[in-house]
């Protein structure tokens, strides 16, 4: 959320008085026209949004992967001292989704129940979350941005074939990667929803569910086995098919289908973590996850079956004090009105990275993230331990101090990197051409806390 969708919110009946109880009084149809016209306002104002967003190109934004848990307290007040600007997915957008009658049908059919209505609890949840981040939005460190719009469910579900089970859908070593990585589970439909068996080994049945848990942030994914059955076909061509699962299915078509299944949800994870960073990558930000598996998928050659990029164990790291158990205010408090040495920081970091996108030269990138990373630990990060124990003298700021490592790479090749598995991102939406072009070298952060590394700031 942008100012400019701030500036919707402000006079809108969802920041009005209902949103305490939950827009209990609020009539069905009233809150759905109303999400509605903010999908509208959003969409419209996307080129102002972006004026927003796209800042001073020294300094550092990075948009937060939108899977799993909303960012909360901690990683805003782990980020606000070492990034200027942290793009969110916004939480109200994805209510704004249209029904799609075929994900109702298929979800009804599995069992789950779906009455058809605004989770209200949930809706409230986001808004309270929004408002709760007001003084980020107004200091200018967080600002929503509709990423959900990447992932909406397609108006027509495509009827696919492949002759190789989709097995060549991505680069050899990239799928391997992934399909090492997966776990596959049995389902069974019962009254009201689906049971996982997580704790079963893995036998032939109908349906399955599939995730990969280097990701625990993003939610598993469930596959039915189904047959289609011609009914009849009109003059226009349009065929009317039975769509069931059958009761049982042979070995061999259990092992094909099990093997198409993992191959399309393979496809699928790689293609969101693409969509993602193409999307940070047109408001002129960096990609930040929090998932190793992520990283190291963001850190392969897809030009080479199995290796990785040669610049995938030379990026930027660089180790950083973090406080703990201080409140965000008071983090804020710092970064506002103290901390020269973590804005001074920011600006070199940004400013070295600005000269770093565009290098198409392996070694030297090598060279300069080398230099980059033993100036910036040398100088800044040295002078933020300094003015660490500054802070706790003059403001009375203490507490527990880890260690948060920001890992900075970039995914090379630029837009060929991104032209050359065009087939794999086809769900790629038009709206989000509206952002412009991307840079050269699209950059990613994977961020951690290291609490074995007991290093004394």
């Amino acid at each position: 959320m942008s100012h400019i969708n701030f500036d919707f919110l402000t006079d809108s009946i969802l920041f009005g008085s209902n949103l305490e109880d939950d827009f209990e009084a609020l009539n069905e149809g009233i809150l759905r026209e109303e999400l509605a016209r903010y999908r509208e306002y959003v969409l419209e104002n996307f080129n102002e949004i972006k004026k927003e967003v796209i800042m001073d190109n020294r300094k550092i934004t990075v948009t937060i992967e939108s899977f799993g848990k909303r960012p909360d307290n901690n990683i805003l007040k782990q980020l606000a001292l070492y990034i200027d600007c942290v793009l969110i997915a916004d939480p109200l957008f994805s209510f704004t989704e249209e029904k799609n009658e075929i994900n109702d049908a298929w979800t009804e059919y599995l069992g789950i129940k779906n009455d058809g209505l605004i989770d209200r609890k949930k809706l409230s949840e986001a808004l309270k979350y929004m408002k709760s981040i007001t003084n980020l939005i107004v200091c200018d460190y967080v600002k929503f941005v509709p990423i959900s719009i990447l992932h909406e469910a397609p108006k027509e579900v495509p009827i696919r074939f492949d002759e190789y089970n989709f097995s060549e859908v991505l680069p050899k070593g990239v799928m391997d990667f992934l399909r090492k990585n997966i776990e596959v589970h049995n389902i069974k439909r019962t009254k009201g929803g689906v049971r996982v068996y997580l704790d079963e080994p893995l036998k032939k049945g109908t349906g399955l569910y599939m995730s990969f848990p280097g990701c625990p942030e993003r939610m598993g994914e469930i596959v039915q086995y189904t047959n289609m059955q011609y009914i009849s076909e009109d003059s226009t061509g349009r065929m009317l098919v039975k769509i069931g699962t059958p009761d049982t299915i042979t070995d061999e078509e259990f092992r094909i289908w099990l093997n198409q299944s993992i191959n399309t949800a393979s496809q699928k994870l790689y293609a969101e973590t693409y969509q993602e960073l193409y999307f940070s990558q047109m408001l002129h930000s960096m990609y930040m996850t929090r998932s190793q598996l992520k990283a190291d998928l963001l850190a392969m050659d897809i030009k080479n079956d199995s290796m990785y990029s040669s610049i995938a164990n030379l990026a930027l790291k660089l180790e950083v004090p973090v406080f703990c158990n201080v409140d965000l205010k008071d983090i804020i408090e710092i970064r506002q009105n103290y901390g020269q040495s973590f804005r001074n920081f920011r600006s070199k970091l940004g400013e070295k990275l600005i000269k770093l996108n565009g290098l198409k030269d392996d070694e030297m990138l090598k060279r300069e993230l080398d230099a980059v990373s033993y100036e910036i630990t040398e100088t800044y990060i040295n002078d933020i331990a300094k003015e660490i124990s500054s802070l706790k003298r003059s403001i009375g700021m203490d507490g527990i101090i880890l260690t948060g490592t920001l890992l900075t790479s970039y995914a090379t090749g630029g837009l060929s990197l991104l032209g050359s598995v065009a087939a794999t991102i086809s769900a790629m939406k038009d709206s989000t051409k509206l952002f412009g072009d991307v840079r050269e070298n699209p950059g990613y952060f994977l961020w951690k806390i290291d609490k074995k590394n007991r290093r004394k700031w």
